[in-house]
């Protein structure tokens, strides 16, 4: 039969004309370059959005704001004599074995400085080391009283380079120069001398100094040879170190030159060899593509510094515990000894969780520097006391506020007042150190040559008396 079901036709498919098909691939290869667009929009606006944030709270974001230039003639001819005197010094640095060797020298100086024949040797020794610095250390003294506050445009040092550590160097030699002053039986050239190295800090970190002068104000103070006005601009010269606020001066300061890094000439002038150069087009393109990833990591990394100003800014010692809180909330993933891979190089501009890592690499040293800061403050005012009184020690160190200290010194480990013994032989200013315990004002003596040590001290703080370098228990009666 003509119409029966074995003779019906097939009913033809539907078929989707071309342009269909043809947007419909265009739209599957468009819809993430879309995405990729709108992304990169969101986080551009994110960045520029706390970009504004920061400039409208009027926050120091350029390296410069944290560089205090001179004005008077007299700080002028400051900042050019300790150029000159980096000049001399050049890219000289002082050899490790030098170091350990003068070291050793000066450990023992408070010993031979009674034995003629070995102090002979010991300031053979010194002078010798001295020698190639001279020069320029009689510049940095002469510039001393000038009370140089920080450098003229023409004498500042490129920023990350060699000559901006030069006044690290100079201080480091002059710790020779101290000490040979003090076995020399000249108390008053050594005092001098050390107050030219922490004057000199001011061209270095008026805040946070790797310049050591802790054994040089021991022996210092221990020749008894400073006079009462000397004692005093030691004491001012420590006081900048001594602030609250100096472990979050240090995080801001590190926040403005990671700004200048990742965003050159935005803030800050940029550094160095951040401009322009030749790359290829991969890598360009690699670049382009990962712009949105590296400003969502640009808007992490900013807030990131926010959350770490505030805990910078907590009181000592929950700072500590603030900081680790930090840490736990930002966790590293990677482990440091693990090189970057290529993405998180695009994609994690100079590294990740650089408020974090850089708080938690710090902050011991940062309350060890305030430690011994207050430290040299309370050893100074009570030289200072004794010289008033007949070489009376007092009994606290509270009878020394308001004469010989503005305030009561607080121990950023412990929160309290610092730890003060002395008994017939001298005294001892500490404080209880990383391990928050009295060791009765035991830690290992080195010379101020030394920049590293072996494990945290039990205690941190200035020893003024016949027993500087001891290595026993201490005989020094507890006046807490």
């Amino acid at each position: 039969m003509p119409n029966g079901p074995e003779s019906s036709s097939s009913i033809p498919r539907r078929r989707w004309p071309l342009r269909y098909v043809l947007l419909f691939v265009a739209g599957w290869f468009a819809l993430p370059i879309i995405a990729w667009l709108v992304w990169g929009w969101i986080e551009s606006t994110r960045l520029e959005r706390d970009l504004d944030e920061l400039e409208t709270r009027k926050e120091r974001l350029d390296v410069a704001d944290f560089e205090t230039k001179p004005t008077t003639p007299g700080q002028k001819e400051a900042s050019h004599l300790y150029a000159e005197a980096g000049r001399l010094v050049g890219e000289r640095a002082i050899a490790s074995a030098d170091a350990a060797r003068v070291s050793r020298l000066i450990e023992a100086s408070c010993a031979t400085r009674a034995d003629s024949a070995a102090r002979a040797s010991t300031l053979r020794d010194l002078q010798a080391f001295e020698e190639p610095y001279a020069k320029a250390l009689d510049l940095v003294e002469r510039a001393s009283p000038l009370q140089g506050v920080g450098w003229d445009d023409e004498d500042r040092p490129e920023r990350f380079s060699v000559v901006e550590i030069q006044p690290l160097t100079l201080a480091r030699a002059n710790v020779a120069r101290i000490a040979r002053r003090f076995c020399m039986g000249d108390d008053a050239g050594a005092a001098a001398s050390l107050l030219a190295s922490l004057r000199l800090q001011r061209f270095w970190n008026p805040v946070f100094s790797l310049i050591r002068t802790g054994h040089s104000l021991q022996l210092v103070l221990s020749g008894r040879g400073a006079s009462a006005e000397v004692l005093r601009e030691i004491q001012e010269a420590y006081a900048p170190t001594t602030g609250d606020g100096s472990f979050e001066e240090l995080v801001l300061r590190e926040r403005a030159i990671w700004l200048s890094v990742v965003m050159p000439g935005v803030f800050s002038d940029p550094p160095a060899g951040s401009g322009p150069r030749r790359i290829t087009p991969l890598e360009a393109a690699a670049t382009r593509l990962a712009r949105p990833l590296r400003d969502h990591r640009l808007v992490a990394e900013i807030n990131e510094f926010d959350q770490g100003i505030a805990v910078a800014k907590i009181q000592w010692p929950i700072t500590f515990d603030a900081v680790n809180a930090l840490a736990n909330a930002h966790p590293t993933i990677r482990p440091q000894s693990r090189p970057p891979g290529l993405l998180e190089n695009l994609t994690r501009p100079w590294g990740a969780h650089i408020a974090t890592n850089f708080m938690t690499r710090y902050v011991t040293a940062a309350a060890e520097t305030l430690a011994r800061a207050r430290s040299s403050v309370g050893a100074v005012a009570v030289a200072r006391y004794a010289r008033a009184h007949a070489n009376a020690l007092p009994e606290t160190l509270d009878r020394l506020v308001p004469d010989y200290l503005p305030a009561p010194l607080v121990d950023p480990f412990s929160g309290k007042e610092l730890k003060y013994r002395h008994d017939a032989d001298g005294y001892k200013v500490y404080s209880v150190g990383s391990n928050r315990t009295d060791d009765g004002g035991e830690w290992e003596q080195h010379s101020d040559l030394q920049l590293s040590r072996r494990g945290n001290p039990p205690d941190i703080g200035i020893a003024v008396g016949p027993e500087l370098n001891a290595k026993r228990e201490p005989r020094i009666a507890n006046r807490d």
